[in-house]
């Protein structure tokens, strides 16, 4: 028994420090991002009392979920534009309707999601008749600020509410 001693400890002390180490991976939480949608995000401004607001999160390497959600009437579409605060741009991706489908006015008014999805890279467009980026250049674009989501309707046909992606 007194030989055994000594050899459980030789494999146990190992066994018993791996289990406590604090050196095993964690898992990464999915990188998110927030857009705050307002008439006064336009460029130019506008007057309305409409707002809404956007998510995302990252899917591994292959998607990022959205939704959108708005209070206001008449959206005929909503984009992921490339650009900075205060600097309009061209559009990367179609929201609403889902993939670029042809644009049309919701009927009535909407309180609540407007719309939500998967972005891939088959959704992501070329800028300004430019080749479309990759969904890791739409994501470096959302980490520096410099995409926003644009909701347009029947009214503000350049948009009604706009807001800057953040982390």
């Amino acid at each position: 028994m007194r030989r055994f001693l000594p050899l459980l400890a030789a494999f146990a002390l190992p066994m018993v420090a791996a289990c406590g180490s604090d050196s095993s991976p964690t898992a990464t939480p999915p990188e998110r991002w927030t857009s705050a949608l307002s008439g006064a995000n336009e460029v130019p401004a506008v007057t309305t009392t409409a707002t809404g607001a956007a998510t995302f999160e990252a899917i591994g390497d292959t998607a990022i979920s959205y939704t959108v959600s708005a209070t206001m009437t008449g959206v005929t579409m909503a984009h992921i534009h490339t650009g900075a605060a205060g600097v309009n741009g061209g559009v990367m991706v179609w929201l609403a309707p889902p993939n670029g489908s042809a644009p049309q006015a919701a009927s009535g008014a909407i309180n609540g999601v407007l719309a939500s999805g998967r972005i891939t890279a088959s959704w992501i467009r070329g800028v300004g008749g430019q080749a479309p980026i990759t969904l890791d250049s739409l994501k470096r674009l959302m980490r520096t600020g410099n995409a926003y989501v644009n909701v347009h309707t029947s009214a503000f046909g350049g948009g009604e509410i706009r807001g800057q992606i953040r982390n």
